[in-house]
């Protein structure tokens, strides 16, 4: 994380000396997977950090939802049983659904490691074993794709599943740098849709929490004022709903850190297309800085998810 923070105050003076470089090698005619370089270092760095703060909240949807369940049987004094424990009313995702969810996200962050190893060695044997890895991922995916009962993500990802083969035959040969352009620009299209699908379950996972902290405000107060009407109400009573109170309102204030994953996405799916735009251009420096720009927004962001994440696990310590 501290690289990110470091890439992030040196941002101007790394785009100064990366035009210089690369309008060397232009010059020269020796245009090499070192031009991708930087920036593809700063979009794996930052994919990383917003490939986990989704991973987390795909990890923390079902029990947010258990727990506004529960809340809401509180609040209307009903039982509570292991069979109402074990309803599908508790869980945002199923098993398949969720293990698809984070199959999907370990393709997106092999894809970023390819890219990144493409970019930083001309060694065929770590290119192969990067897109080997890549495959694997993929297939895990695919895997995954056929226990998933929801045709919507499954029909948004399983396009997924061309790029490894070409890559791999592209680095065998020693083709490096046409194999991190194959890398980029066949990956475009699928690599856009399952981020765009994962930006759109973001947003539907924190409305979800929304409504659910919402409701359990609600509920916080009327129980302290019902507390406060009893006669001769102790004031141990009175202090514990006014702590329930508290731990709503804490979970309320950190809400907006939940934005994080989304915006995230967003950022990088801009930084991903200006890698692909780069990928089919003419690489000259206006190129360069425009790919550049896009990845400093990218970690940026990262940055704004690490912070969130970071708050979030203190809070719970």
């Amino acid at each position: 994380m501290r690289n990110i923070v470091n890439h992030q105050k040196k941002g101007v003076d790394m785009c100064k000396i990366l035009y210089f470089v690369l309008s060397a090698l232009l010059i020269a005619g020796c245009v090499s997977p070192a031009a991708y370089r930087e920036p593809i270092t700063r979009f794996q760095q930052a994919s990383t950090v917003v490939i986990e703060g989704a991973r987390t909240e795909y990890g923390l949807a079902n029990k947010r939802e258990r727990n506004a369940v529960i809340d809401r049987l509180v609040v209307k004094r009903a039982r509570i049983s292991l069979q109402t424990l074990n309803d599908k009313e508790m869980r945002v995702l199923g098993g398949d659904d969720l293990a698809a969810r984070m199959a999907a996200l370990d393709a997106l962050a092999k894809h970023g490691q390819l890219l990144l190893t493409l970019a930083s060695s001309d060694a065929p044997a770590r290119a192969k074993d990067a897109a080997n890895s890549l495959d694997d991922a993929i297939r895990g995916l695919s895997s995954s794709l056929g226990h998933v009962p929801s045709d919507a993500f499954k029909n948004k990802t399983e396009g997924f599943a061309t790029i490894a083969a070409e890559v791999s035959k592209l680095a065998l040969e020693a083709k490096i740098s046409e194999a991190l352009d194959k890398a980029i620009t066949l990956s475009e299209k699928d690599v856009l849709t399952l981020i765009r699908l994962l930006r759109e379950e973001m947003s539907g996972l924190y409305e979800r929490q929304r409504n659910a902290l919402s409701a359990a405000r609600i509920s916080a107060t009327d129980e302290y004022n019902e507390e406060l009407k009893k006669p001769g109400s102790s004031h141990e009573k009175l202090q514990k709903a006014a702590s329930e109170i508290k731990r709503v309102e804490d979970a309320w204030d950190r809400l907006p850190l939940l934005l994080g994953a989304g915006p995230g996405l967003d950022a990088m799916a801009q930084a991903h297309q200006k890698l692909a735009d780069y990928a089919r251009s003419s690489k000259n420096p206006q190129d360069l800085a425009e790919l550049i720009e896009a990845t400093d927004a990218f970690v940026t962001q990262a940055k704004v998810i690490a912070d969130a994440i970071k708050t979030i696990q203190e809070a719970k310590e």
